[in-house]
């Protein structure tokens, strides 16, 4: 058996020397003990329900037949060290996959957590340990043993055109066998019956619950997930554990997390859901990234100095049509100066304009933003086009997260400095651009997530939205390489920037 483990086994040898300096010589040094070797043997055993691959690590009921000595202990400490990287850090550099992906890295001093495992804590226990204790992974976790554990296969229906109410035959029957066996639909229900009000209505919860389009017809797109095996379930979740494994263990006592795949902006408050909005995220070509950083400031009636690609379009409106431009708020200022300048006296030939957009019910950024810098330029901010929100699935912007009800947002967030309802209505009501630097900033966490829990600790599979579930599955079974090969980098160097 070729194990997975031979490259720790040499990084733990090579440590060896200095280990001493950094944990008890007893804890690196000292002979494994057979309770020591059957409790590591036991958590290799469990690797599966964490979504690792049990393959890449030895067999454990070989690693309780290895005889007492000098090599059982090297086994044993590779071993270790191999699955607990795993469990702390993740199989995956997140940056091989997605060179935007700008989250803090999960940082867990491993040799501490070693000299712990074995001066108090257990081999079993600090493994278990290592993996993130958050219930969203724990509730994950507990799906994918369930889902491991099934086994009805579901019942699939046949591909073909939309089915909608009115429709019956084959396919309909084979549809509301599907709900019924989904808990969707009563199983008293004749065949041949055709599709009706009540089927609709069960169509329609199903598509919610996947963030599809609830329109109450059976469509490709719904099709595919009602389709959707236990084995593409397990994969998805397997891909979800493997997002937790990168995050810190912490994301702060009092922060905000949207999760894009879900349209979801949460704030956390104490280790609960202080409150939750609906957003909109970047469309395909301009997708919104994940990464973490603190929000350190929110402008109330705020000005939008509209980015090159946006702003260079309104430049045009301005030489074609000014006063339409005018009338939607937006104003030309003058690049060298950084004044306004009249679009009707504007010196095309000699002079570089951009586009800024005054407070206004046009205004891009609506009422208010919130502002966390960082290297995407991407915000969290209202928008004026607010209707949108009804759509069930919203990649309607540029990148940035739109959030429904910023007000409320604004409230959550200026109560700790200080500051009641009313004065943030006021001050929203007032119309005049407010600039309020936080003094207690929130961490700000921009995630993916395509199987989320709900209060109660079920699963909820939502709609992979930027397509990203099947290439982590691809690479927790071969990991990428990062930094990328040479020739990877030089094949995306060559490629042309996507269009704004």
């Amino acid at each position: 058996m070729i194990w997975r483990v031979v490259i720790s086994l040499c990084a733990a040898v090579a440590l060896s020397g200095v280990a001493p300096a950094l944990a008890a010589e007893r804890s690196w040094m000292a002979r494994w003990s057979d309770e020591e070797i059957a409790a590591l043997s036991e958590a290799v055993s469990e690797a599966w329900t964490h979504g690792l691959d049990p393959t890449v690590y030895p067999d454990p009921q070989a690693l309780r037949d290895l005889p007492f000595g000098a090599r059982r202990d090297d086994i044993a400490r590779a071993v270790w060290f191999a699955y607990a990287e795993d469990l702390a850090f993740g199989v995956v550099d997140p940056r091989a996959l997605d060179p935007d992906w700008t989250a803090p890295i999960h940082d867990v001093d491993l040799l501490t957590a070693y000299a712990e495992a074995r001066e108090s804590v257990g081999i079993y226990d600090s493994l278990e340990a290592l993996a993130p204790a958050h219930p969203d992974y724990q509730a994950l976790r507990a799906e994918l043993i369930r889902r491991m554990a099934l086994v009805d296969a579901p019942i699939l229906v046949p591909p073909g055109e939309a089915l909608s109410r009115g429709d019956e035959g084959p396919r309909v029957d084979a549809l509301r066998a599907r709900l019924v066996q989904l808990g969707l639909l009563p199983r008293s229900v004749r065949t041949g019956a055709p599709f009706d009000a009540r089927m609709e209505s069960a169509v329609m919860r199903f598509q919610t619950r996947h963030n599809l389009a609830a329109d109450g017809q059976a469509g490709a797109s719904t099709l595919a997930e009602l389709n959707a095996g236990d084995a593409r379930r397990i994969n998805q979740i397997r891909a979800n554990l493997e997002r937790w494994r990168w995050l810190p263990a912490e994301l702060g006592a009092r922060h905000i997390r949207v999760n894009i795949a879900d349209y979801r902006l949460e704030a956390w408050e104490d280790g609960v859901v202080a409150r939750t909005h609906q957003t909109m995220i970047g469309q395909r070509y301009s997708r919104t990234p994940v990464f973490s950083e603190d929000m350190s400031i929110i402008e109330i009636n705020p000005y939008w100095l509209t980015p090159g690609g946006l702003g260079a379009r309104w430049v045009r409106t301005f030489r074609t049509n000014p006063a339409y431009a005018l009338s939607q708020g937006y104003r030309l200022v003058d690049l060298d100066t950084g004044r306004r300048t009249d679009p009707y006296q504007a010196d095309w030939a000699n002079r570089r304009y951009r586009v800024i957009q005054v407070p206004g019910p046009n205004n891009a950024m609506g009422r208010v933003k919130f502002l966390f810098p960082n290297v995407h330029n991407v915000y969290i901010h209202d928008t004026p086009h607010r209707e949108l929100f009804a759509n069930a699935q919203r990649d309607d912007s540029s990148g940035c997260v739109r959030v429904e009800n910023p007000e409320e947002l604004a409230v959550w967030i200026l109560s700790a400095e200080g500051w009641s309802p009313q004065a943030v209505i006021d001050a929203f009501d007032s119309g005049e651009t407010r600039r309020v630097r936080l003094r207690h900033e929130v961490p700000v966490h921009i995630l993916y997530f395509t199987a989320v829990s709900d209060a109660l600790g079920r699963v909820r599979f939502v709609h992979d939205v930027y397509d990203r579930d099947d290439r982590l599955v691809a690479a927790l079974a071969d990991p990428p390489p990062y930094p990328p090969e040479p020739s990877v980098l030089e094949a995306s160097e060559g490629e042309a920037a996507p269009s704004p």
